[in-house]
């Protein structure tokens, strides 16, 4: 089975759990984090019958390493992989674990371990300490601070203690509303609105949950629902235009204006008509 060439992002969203509590996250829906996950071997077997091409899988959440086989499925995994995660693991047990070639060959424009900061939730002489740990392991990994209106000043510090580290920092768009005001850049803003529309929609990502069911979009995929297919059972990966009767209600990480996957140029992912 083959990713379509036009697809751009792949990830296997492994378990829901975190170790952090962020007032902003979308982890907070009811239930969201009791989702059913797959085993390891679930995992590598169905994942390793798709072809990705050159478009790296990235292992996400929640917080991925808090899969109790978390080990496991990466090194029966046979793609290049990405990790999004908080850093806040053992990162000792975790090059002990992990063969750095497991991660996507890249250069220093794009990073194969992307962590986020969150200002409130994490300590940042810890989180530096683990990112250099893992780059004198031989790991490609950034930081990327969530411009969240809160916290403005603990990025600026965070960005000085990485730029003495010599650890890359990025700062990423807060998406979502405070204090009455909607943040983020949209392609299609009018799918934030709240008022359900019919369009058609069709997707560049491919995004499995935790129990293996492949979603359209960020909406379906954390409320659980239209699944296309299951990673399971599925033989065919179509890139089409999709029916869908909640235009309005969208999460804006499907509609936001963002930098590719090697962080040049300006794309969203979806396209709506």
């Amino acid at each position: 089975m083959k990713l379509p060439e036009r697809y751009n992002y792949a990830e296997a969203y492994l378990t829901f759990r975190c170790n952090l509590s962020c007032g902003y996250c979308i982890n907070k829906i009811q239930g969201l984090t009791r989702r059913e996950e797959l085993s390891a071997d679930e995992w590598i077997e169905n994942l390793n019958n798709i072809d990705f091409g050159d478009t790296p899988l990235t292992l996400g959440g929640g917080e991925p390493t808090r899969h109790k086989e978390f080990y496991k499925i990466v090194s029966g995994l046979n793609h290049n992989l990405d990790l999004l995660t908080n850093l806040q693991f053992n990162v000792n047990e975790f090059i002990k674990n992990v063969d750095q070639n497991k991660f996507t060959k890249s250069n220093n424009h794009y990073h194969s371990i992307r962590a986020s900061y969150h200002a409130s939730q994490m300590n940042r002489e810890k989180t530096i300490e683990n990112a250099v740990k893992l780059i004198d392991a031989g790991f490609n990994i950034g930081i990327f601070g969530v411009r969240h209106p809160y916290v403005l000043n603990e990025n600026m510090e965070m960005a000085f203690l990485c730029s003495k580290n010599k650890i890359p920092f990025y700062e990423k768009d807060f998406l979502g509303e405070v204090d009455g005001r909607i943040y983020g850049f949209y392609k299609y803003p009018e799918g934030l609105d709240g008022k359900k529309k019919d369009v058609k929609c069709r997707t560049r990502e491919f995004l499995i949950a935790p129990d293996g069911n492949i979603h359209r979009c960020h909406r379906d995929l954390y409320a659980g629902e239209n699944p296309v297919g299951n990673i399971k059972t599925i033989d065919h990966i179509k890139d089409i235009f999709r029916k869908c009767s909640v235009f309005g209600e969208c999460n804006p990480c499907d509609l936001k204006l963002k930098t590719n996957k090697y962080l040049k140029g300006i794309e969203c992912q979806v396209e709506i008509k």
